[in-house]
């Protein structure tokens, strides 16, 4: 049994996102991955795909608008492994958690 390292930064679907990234013999969509998924929504599955290709576990290929395509890096098979911890790997620029962030008429947008 492989014991993996989690981070605080992790979602619990991030392995589930790597896991299929893995099993993949191609690049897959956010679309693709959240049908994979039952419990995340495509819109959840790009902002982790995001966070993990941040962290260096995950890369974005652009192709047409709106329609990005995912793969797993080296560092994302060895986290799965148990290779790597992910605390080590923190994703540069860190997410922002929901509650520090200000609503829009504290800037002027509200």
């Amino acid at each position: 049994m492989v014991v993996r390292e989690m981070s605080r930064w992790m979602s619990r679907i991030d392995e589930r996102i790597l896991e299929q990234l893995d099993d993949a013999n191609d690049s897959m969509s956010a679309w693709e991955l959240a049908y994979d998924i039952d419990e995340a929504t495509r819109g959840r599955v790009r902002e982790r795909c995001h966070v993990l290709a941040h962290a260096g576990f995950a890369e974005v290929l652009p192709r047409e608008p709106n329609c990005e395509q995912y793969v797993i890096t080296g560092w994302g098979q060895q986290y799965l492994v148990g290779e790597v911890n992910a605390d080590l790997r923190r994703p540069l620029p860190a997410p922002r958690p929901p509650e520090s962030v200000r609503p829009g008429r504290y800037v002027g947008f509200g």
